[in-house]
């Protein structure tokens, strides 16, 4: 059966002689004990994953009850205290994202020079105060402790290709992806990955970029043109500053501008009710790319967005009220396993159906199939997990539909360039 096929690439994941070998080669687990890796992950991702959970007793709970394993809360809570638990969560994830990746998007024929578009950006929760000293905050007063998880996302294939988590106060820059690995790509990324030398780089190597720009950025206007592609003779020298009752009126202006001897293409929208307007810095072909469709291709961006709201409402990426570094670190990346695992089975759906598939309402709508299935595969029932699965693709078929398809190509993600493969 097809759909076992596509069943065997998620537990080719969730397998459990994988999962103990990593355990045991990160020295998580030197010795058979009562909570083994493999029953201790699967209890973590159907906890994540399954409703929200607000302390470390629910996810004890879930272990007790997945596993029908009785074991006391304190031996639990000691095993996820070890450091070695992050050096083995973390094996695990890079695993899951090799063996997960998969391309779900393709490019229409205004992106089809492009065999990438990658998007980068990051998103800070607060964590207990306590771990100030490892992982200090932006806002001190605020939130003393916070960490911040740096996302590459390739759209096409729609799950993380790198993820790093680091203090929230440590600059972005840090953590863009490397210059040489863009060539034919796009990059996209919002004011805080703006760096000119970055921009360089990707350019030198071949590659495409696509920014938001900082205020900051006050380069010499070479040559402007309004939306039409008509060249506006006034702009020719002038400053940002000098050109923005101009900017103002035109509304959407292209140009053509230099800043220490480097060249760039940079637009300026007013948008309606703001004071100031908005800057996106290009190297793209002004030939193939207006102004107007440098905007709108902008827009795609959001969808990591949409990935980070997935990530923190259905699969309890969130501060636990922990002291203990590890336990947080480690349930950080439990929690990104748990969105793999659905966004693959929100992709298997639509290759097996071919239906468009919201993987946010796949990770919203777990009733009756997520736990049970995770339940059959912790415990090795493959006759029962063959029958759930089935059922949870007809499940998710019907009820994790896209809702409006067409208005997802006039207004949603895919007026941008992309289209599904599989539906």
């Amino acid at each position: 059966m097809k759909d076992c096929t596509e069943l065997k690439q998620i537990t080719e994941v969730l397998n459990q002689f994988t999962i103990n070998d990593i355990g045991n080669r990160s020295k998580f687990c030197k010795r058979e004990r009562t909570i083994k890796p493999f029953e201790l992950v699967m209890s973590l991702i159907t906890g994540l994953g399954d409703k929200s959970v607000d302390t470390l007793s629910d996810l004890h709970r879930y272990f007790v009850t997945l596993t029908e394993t009785d074991v006391c809360y304190k031996p639990f809570h000691k095993q996820l205290s070890k450091p070695e638990f992050v050096v083995f969560m973390k094996r695990l994830i890079g695993v899951a994202m090799a063996k997960l990746q998969q391309q779900v998007l393709g490019t229409t024929h205004n992106l089809s020079d492009f065999k990438k578009v990658i998007v980068q950006d990051g998103s800070s929760f607060a964590v207990h105060d306590s771990l100030q000293d490892d992982f200090k905050g932006r806002f001190t007063k605020i939130s003393p402790a916070a960490v911040e998880l740096h996302v590459t996302w390739d759209i096409l294939n729609s799950i993380p290709a790198a993820i790093q988590l680091a203090p929230d106060h440590v600059t972005e820059y840090n953590f863009l992806p490397d210059a040489s690995n863009l060539s034919n790509s796009l990059f996209m990324g919002d004011r805080g990955y703006f760096k000119l030398s970055y921009f360089d780089q990707i350019n030198a190597n071949g590659g495409s970029y696509l920014a938001r720009s900082k205020t900051s950025f006050k380069p010499s206007v070479i040559a402007g043109f309004n939306k039409m592609g008509k060249q506006l003779k006034r702009f020719t020298g002038k400053s940002l500053r000098q050109l923005k009752n101009h900017i103002r009126r035109s509304k959407l202006v292209d140009m053509d501008v230099c800043r220490k001897g480097k060249y760039y293409r940079l637009i300026a929208s007013w948008p309606k009710g703001k004071s100031e307007p908005t800057y996106w810095i290009t190297n793209l072909d002004r030939d193939k790319f207006s102004a107007s469709d440098v905007t709108k291709l902008y827009r795609l961006r959001w969808q990591i967005e949409l990935l980070f709201k997935e990530w923190k409402s259905w699969n309890n990426l969130k501060k636990f009220n922990t002291r203990k570094k590890e336990i947080m670190e480690g349930l950080i990346w439990a929690s990104l396993l748990s969105m793999l695992i659905k966004r693959s089975i929100a992709f298997s759906v639509e290759s097996l159906n071919k239906v468009e598939v919201s993987t946010f309402m796949v990770a919203k709508n777990t009733q009756g199939w997520f736990y049970p299935l995770m339940e059959a595969i912790t415990l090795h029932v493959y006759s029962d997990m063959r029958y759930i699965w089935s059922r949870t693709i007809k499940y998710l078929s019907q009820y994790a539909r896209r809702a409006n398809q067409l208005k997802d190509r006039q207004t949603g993600r895919l007026q941008y360039g992309v289209e599904p493969i599989n539906a």
